[in-house]
């Protein structure tokens, strides 16, 4: 298997030397490797204005977490109702009590998806073009 060839303007033939201490060697060793980067890319792309995604916060994490449980009790209820025949979920979304209560239970469940969502597009860490599919299925 070969290597592509990248036009002579693309290769990366020069470098810049610069002294750091231990811990900041640390430091950007760990963020790149948050970042799923070797040092030098993460250095590189840090340099030339790009904001590579980092680690979730433990805010996000525990949101994140959250939010699969929520996914599991959104399958939870889809694998019930696929389970009843249709005069069955019929009788079942008839009872308004019934309905009210399982509203009352599931909007937990969608806010915490939409908040999980939107602290994720408030800090930064969705792209542009995904921020835009998302308002485009919100439509």
């Amino acid at each position: 298997m070969s290597r592509k060839r990248l036009p002579q303007d693309q290769l990366r033939t020069c470098t810049i030397t610069t002294k750091i201490t231990a811990a900041e060697r640390q430091h950007i060793i760990g963020n790149a490797g948050k970042c799923g980067l070797t040092p030098s890319e993460y250095i590189r792309q840090r340099a030339i204005g790009y904001e590579p995604p980092s680690a979730l916060t433990a805010e996000e994490t525990a949101l994140l977490h959250n939010l699969d449980n929520c996914r599991v009790d959104i399958v939870n209820y889809a694998n019930a109702l696929a389970g009843m025949n249709h005069d069955q979920r019929m009788a079942m979304f008839q009872k308004v009590p019934f309905m009210l209560q399982w509203y009352k239970e599931i909007i937990p469940i969608t806010n915490a998806v939409n908040d999980f969502i939107n602290s994720v597009i408030n800090g930064g860490r969705i792209q542009r073009r995904t921020i835009t599919n998302l308002k485009k299925m919100n439509k």
